[in-house]
């Protein structure tokens, strides 16, 4: 006589199988569900584990899309810490989790706020050195400062040569 299906025991196997102490594994989930260990339920639960893929797999989409918002916004709370590395850490996370690869990224983490200008400015000049096209770039921020200097002094000296007439 073929054995009759228990719908209930099955629908309860898929939910234990999903969640809780038993999540992922087919042989707890099947003696959580009724399935005494005398009658193979580690057969049971791998019988039923394939059976009802599509409904695990569904169920758990569900899960995780429920909570996705939640892991966002912690995601996001972290990039905000006041600590570097935890930002660092949250921020290497997120790019991981979009396809770039360590190998794509290079981030060199340096606090400049607690550095000296002298320390900078050797900062700065290792760069020029370094970096071939820096050099013309730096020259022409110092020409367009130098003239916006000379635009604000002619501006100031008509300033004061309007008050006095």
């Amino acid at each position: 006589m073929p054995k009759k299906i228990d719908k209930e025991k099955e629908q309860a196997f898929i939910e234990y199988f999903c969640e809780g102490d038993s999540a992922g594994n087919a042989t707890k989930s099947a003696i959580k569900a009724g399935w005494s260990k005398d009658k193979s339920p580690r057969q049971m639960g791998a019988y039923l584990k394939n059976k009802y893929l599509n409904e695990i797999r569904q169920k758990n989409e569900e899960r995780i899309s429920g909570t996705s918002g939640l892991a966002i916004s912690v995601l996001q709370d972290l990039l905000k810490s006041e600590q570097d590395s935890v930002r660092l850490n949250t921020a290497k996370l997120l790019l991981e989790l979009g396809n770039f690869s360590s190998q794509t990224i290079n981030l060199n983490v340096d606090n400049t706020h607690q550095k000296s200008d002298d320390e900078l400015i050797a900062e700065l000049n290792d760069l020029v050195k370094t970096i071939p096209n820096l050099q013309p770039k730096l020259q022409n921020l110092a020409d367009v400062d130098e003239e916006n200097n000379q635009i604000n002094s002619n501006e100031q000296e008509d300033s004061k040569n309007i008050v006095k007439h």
